[in-house]
């Protein structure tokens, strides 16, 4: 089973770091990243907070960019598609090489911050250190374990879905509040405390998930 993987890398050498450099008021997602060749990879970007089109001349001018071809013009930016040359820092081909699929990423004035799925941790740290003897920094910022169909969802443990669960049936979330942690804890064979803790820990992590 993968890991998702969330980390900031900083180098001025990486794609497009340029061009976003050249316009610092906009930001560029990357929505897709189209592999057909290692080495030239092939980028869809969405960017935003650019009414005046700037970015367009700066990705251009932007060494690490082969092609520009603009998709679709839509209400809150526009959506680039964008051939890269071979990047002095080839993360792509290394990225192709571990069995690692990337999930997006956005750039920034002086690097990358980037989503991955990595196959275990042992490609996860080979990639980081692939990167650092580059001289590309390399920071983790989040790190999780995919879930399978049968796991919770939102990186819950069970005990914490079983007592949110528990806790939304008897009414504890309810306003005003219907249930206390002692009810919740009989519903769940634990004391009262115990479930309190559970219901905290659960709630703080769906709160990570989704924040």
């Amino acid at each position: 089973m993968g890991l998702i993987a969330e980390f900031r890398l900083t180098s001025c050498e990486l794609p497009l770091v340029d061009a976003v450099a050249s316009v610092p008021e906009v930001t560029v997602y990357v929505e897709r990243i189209l592999v057909v060749d290692p080495d030239r990879p092939v980028m869809v970007c969405r960017v935003v907070d650019d009414p005046q089109d700037a970015i367009r001349e700066g990705l251009i001018d932007d060494p690490t960019v082969a092609g520009v071809t603009v998709l679709e013009e839509l209400d809150g930016g526009t959506l680039y598609r964008v051939e890269l040359r071979d990047p002095p820092v080839p993360i792509y081909r290394k990225y192709v090489e571990l069995g690692t699929t990337p999930l997006g990423g956005i750039v920034t004035v002086d690097g990358w911050w980037g989503r991955a799925r990595f196959p275990d941790r042992e490609a996860l740290a080979e990639y980081r250190t692939f990167c650092t003897d580059r001289g590309v920094g390399f920071q983790l910022e989040q790190l999780t374990r995919e879930s399978s169909a049968d796991d919770p969802p939102f990186g819950l443990t069970p005990e914490q879905y079983e007592a949110l669960l528990a806790a939304h049936e008897v009414g504890y979330f309810a306003v005003p509040r219907q249930a206390s942690t002692e009810e919740v804890g009989r519903r769940l064979g634990i004391s009262g405390p115990s479930a309190s803790e559970r219901i905290r820990r659960g709630v703080d992590r769906l709160l990570e998930a989704a924040l």
